[in-house]
């Protein structure tokens, strides 16, 4: 894929890591650039909870280390303009946030404790609130950090029928935003269904007289889907999110594919193990070791997915309250 440049960022590899929430740590995020991916957003955080409460409570999901994942993009939620000014302003006063290369907006979380409040994808259902908060974001950075792109994350619908909302996408590209990414379900869907590639497309060709990269995203699973997608839409980028989970190498084998180039092989059970340590391990830099565990025991089964005797590790992973324990589950040295 050739590369993009959102705002005056060049991507020199457009095929990125989705934001996902529970997954999107600062460990896998790092792991996912060393293995090709473009870039890697944060997990959701609440611009109002930044707003009203600082950093702190949010410090550990947005997390960025810009030596060691490249460029950094922090994802924000929320439905009030006002929010997302404090929360950039707060950021970037931030000594351990403000080197952030992007800011990316949630408008397409379908979770209902995050749509109730009128963030996510409830937002599409308000063009005009959506189009303030990008407006919000980028006056609020033209103050002292212009260079800074603002970028959204949506869907093709909230409702069931929604087949696409190409007025949503060009009411965002009108308030200024830098790059829109498409995820190919509704609200309706969650994460069920099959993705839309015709309906990412109509919203594709919204924007495509404006000067502006857009990616697709949903049901990316290898490099043929990832062919497909793009070829369907005409999307300038792609983002991986759950194929990814437990599988960073997801990015290498993509990025080759779609280069024409030798697909590398898929890892061997070794590798998946000592992989899942090493994130676990990166957990421990920034919070309690008993955390680290319990927080990474969701992703944990998605690494020995497919290995022998992968269901019996995963029942006692579920239960280890330790990195040693871990590491003797799995049986690594």
């Amino acid at each position: 894929m050739k590369s993009v440049n959102i705002g005056n960022i060049k991507i020199e590899n457009p095929i990125c890591l989705s934001p996902m929430a529970g997954f999107s740590s600062l460990p896998f995020r790092i792991i996912c650039n060393e293995l090709g991916a473009g870039y890697c957003p944060t997990e959701l955080v609440s611009a109002r909870s930044i707003r009203f409460s600082g950093v702190e409570k949010s410090l550990q999901y947005m997390r960025i280390s810009p030596e060691e994942e490249g460029i950094t993009a922090i994802q924000l939620f929320g439905s009030e303009p006002e929010d997302f000014e404090a929360a950039i302003e707060t950021i970037l006063s931030t000594p351990v946030l403000k080197e952030v290369s992007i800011f990316d907006i949630n408008m397409g979380c379908p979770v209902p404790k995050v749509v109730k409040t009128g963030s996510g994808s409830a937002l599409m259902e308000d063009p005009k609130r959506a189009s303030d908060i990008v407006r919000a974001c980028k006056r609020t950075l033209e103050k002292t950090c212009p260079n800074i792109p603002v970028t959204v994350k949506t869907r093709i619908g909230y409702n069931a029928d929604d087949c696409g909302r190409p007025d949503f996408v060009k009411a965002l590209a009108d308030a200024g935003c830098d790059m829109i990414c498409v995820h190919g379900r509704t609200r309706s869907q969650m994460y069920h269904g099959e993705s839309s590639n015709e309906a990412i497309a109509l919203m594709r060709e919204a924007v495509k007289d404006y000067d502006i990269p857009f990616f697709a995203n949903g049901d990316i699973t290898d490099v043929s889907s990832a062919k497909k997608i793009i070829e369907d839409t005409g999307a300038d980028g792609i983002m991986i999110g759950r194929a990814a989970r437990g599988n960073p190498w997801i990015f290498s084998q993509v990025r080759a594919g779609l280069d024409g180039l030798e697909i590398p092989d898929e890892p061997d059970t070794e590798e998946r193990k000592l992989m899942l340590l090493r994130e676990l391990t990166g957990r421990l830099k920034y919070i309690p070791e008993d955390v680290a565990v319990r927080e990474f025991r969701s992703a944990m089964p998605f690494y020995i997915k497919g290995i022998h005797g992968s269901a019996q590790l995963k029942v006692k992973l579920m239960s280890a309250k330790s990195v040693d324990e871990v590491k003797e589950i799995l049986e690594i040295d």
